[in-house]
């Protein structure tokens, strides 16, 4: 199994918000700065974010971006299942008609059931159970290599 790319983003400005001080907001050039992301591709995330309840988002002068209580309390399993935004199984025996489904084939089930558990496992963790060693450092290194 793997992340798309809006899954990911989105993880990494959760995570990246999940830090800030929860009364302080962030802009979309910061995110883009910090994380090394496209602005226009943040703008996607962002929206997507707020439309779930998962960041709040204020308009003008004193606006950004901040973290919302759902995304804190939400289980990493149920986020990663609601950003990859694709309900259908991993695998599909009637897109192209399989000669193994009138067989008896398993592989179906087998990968529901683990996709399942992987969904499970990973709701056992939240944004707060990232923890990072030298938080500062990871953002400090930016400004000298530019």
């Amino acid at each position: 199994m793997k992340l798309n790319h809006f899954t990911d983003y989105s993880l990494r400005v959760l995570i990246y918000l999940n830090k800030k001080d929860k009364a302080q907001s962030c802009s979309l050039d910061e995110l883009s700065e910090k994380l090394h992301i496209l602005r226009n591709h943040l703008i996607k995330v962002v929206q997507f974010l707020s439309q779930k309840g998962f960041v709040i988002t204020k308009r003008g002068k004193n606006g950004g971006i901040i973290i919302s209580d759902k995304a804190r309390t939400t289980g990493l399993g149920d986020l990663i299942h609601l950003l990859e935004q694709d309900d259908s199984p991993i695998i599909n025996c009637q897109s192209k008609s399989c000669v193994f489904m009138s067989y008896n084939c398993q592989l179906k089930s087998f990968l529901d059931i683990a996709y399942q558990a992987f969904i499970d496992s990973m709701n056992k963790h939240y944004l707060s159970d990232l923890v990072f060693n030298n938080w500062d450092i990871i953002f400090a290194s930016q400004h000298t290599s530019n």
